[in-house]
Formats: C-alpha cells, sequence, structure tokens
C-alpha cells in the first residue's frame, strides 16, 4: 500500500483478521514467527488509531482539555520513540543475519526530525509557554504521519512469517525474551500502558495486552 505524502487522516490500519488474532494464543511459543508478526501488526494499530484521535479531534480541544488533548499526543510520541528503539537495540541486530533491517532503519530516521517538531510544539503548548493552535497541529503530524504510516506498513512485510522462517525457533524465542524484560518499564509506566490499552480494537485480539503487556 502506497500512502500519499500529503493525506491527513484518517491513516489506512494495518489489516488484521479478527477470525485469526481473536482466538490467536499469545502464550504458544511453538508459534512464534506468526506471533512476531501478529504482535506487530497489533502495535502498529495502536500508533496509526492514536495518530487518527489527533487528527480528528485537535480541531475540537477545548480551552480546559488542552492539557490532557497534548499529554495524549506527547504518549503517542513515547510510544513511537519507546517501539523503534527497542527494534533497532533488540531485534534488527539479531535479524540481520539473514534478513536486512538496514532499510527500516533509514525508514526511522526518514520521520524522526519532524516528529521531533511536533514533541517539542505539544511541550511547549504542555508548558504554557506556546498557545495552542490545531491547525499547527494537524500541520506538523503532516510533516511526519504519512512517512510514518508508510513506514509501519511495509515493516510487516519485513518480520512475516515466511521471513522469520529464516530462524530457529530458538533464535526467535531469544528475541522474545529480550524484548519482554525491555516491557518492565513499559508495563510499569502510567502512561504508555493506559495509552496502548486505549488505542487498542480488543475485538481484534482480546487477550493481547493482557498476555504480552501485563506479565
Amino acid at each position: 500500500m502506497r500512502i500519499d505524502p500529503n493525506h491527513e487522516g484518517p491513516y489506512p490500519l494495518l489489516p488484521v483478521d479478527p477470525e485469526t488474532s481473536s482466538h490467536f494464543d499469545f502464550s504458544d511459543a511453538d508459534n512464534i514467527a506468526q506471533w512476531f508478526s501478529t504482535d506487530l501488526a497489533l502495535t502498529h494499530n495502536v500508533i496509526i488509531r492514536a495518530l487518527n484521535a489527533i487528527w480528528l479531534y485537535s480541531p475540537l480541544v477545548l480551552p480546559e482539555d488542552e492539557g490532557a488533548f497534548t499529554g495524549y499526543a506527547l504518549a503517542c510520541v513515547s510510544m513511537i520513540r519507546w517501539h523503534h528503539e527497542a527494534q533497532e537495540k533488540f531485534v534488527f541486530p539479531r535479524l540481520q543475519r539473514n534478513a536486512d533491517m538496514r532499510p527500516n532503519v533509514v525508514q526511522h530516521l526518514g520521520f524522526d526530525a519532524p516528529m521531533k517538531k511536533f514533541e517539542e510544539y505539544l511541550n511547549r503548548v504542555h508548558e504554557k509557554v506556546e498557545l495552542f493552535d490545531s491547525e499547527k497541529v494537524i500541520e506538523l503530524r503532516r510533516g511526519f504521519g504519512a512517512k510514518l504510516v508508510q513506514h509501519l506498513h511495509d515493516e510487516i512485510e519485513t518480520v512475516s512469517p515466511a521471513r522469520l522462517a529464516a530462524f530457529s525457533r530458538e533464535e526467535l524465542k531469544g528475541i522474545a525474551d529480550v524484548l519482554d524484560d525491555n516491557k518492565t518499564g513499559f508495563r510499569d509506566s502510567s502512561t504508555l500502558f493506559p495509552f496502548i490499552i486505549t488505542a487498542h480494537n480488543r475485538e481484534h485480539a482480546p487477550d493481547w495486552i493482557l498476555f504480552v503487556y501485563s506479565q
């Protein structure tokens, strides 16, 4: 899927088959290649839903709700950073042996600077040193949104079950264990954990958050 760089929203979600994911056993280590792919798609859709919510509600924010709105948008940025830093530190180096992960890193770099501008503006508004402007929120989000969402769609193919077949079950289990250890701080966060709960569609995978993020 190719996304128009000028497209504002709503951005398209990744296709998830609810008939499959709603019954998926995330505790089944024997199906770990599918676990990786399904987990990534659900995580990416959390991010896309949040970006769509920012686009949808920005013009509707009342003065008394500006702090809550900017806090939510900042949580979205924090989620993106946490997700990509974990990939670059724990996942990509281990997959690089049999799969070229460099294009994924290049895509990360491609939207980092404009996302930083978005984050800096939100922080200034949140700290009440700059006025809230819904049009500026939309403009800054447009600066990185399409590139980010394109990346979220493209990346799924790089960790598809077919691609991960090049790795042993033990290798994939090792990556999953390292990622699980890294989620400790996430689970303890009073911001990120509630954020992902509110942006996940439980009909697609009712047990995903319970197993993946509440262990």
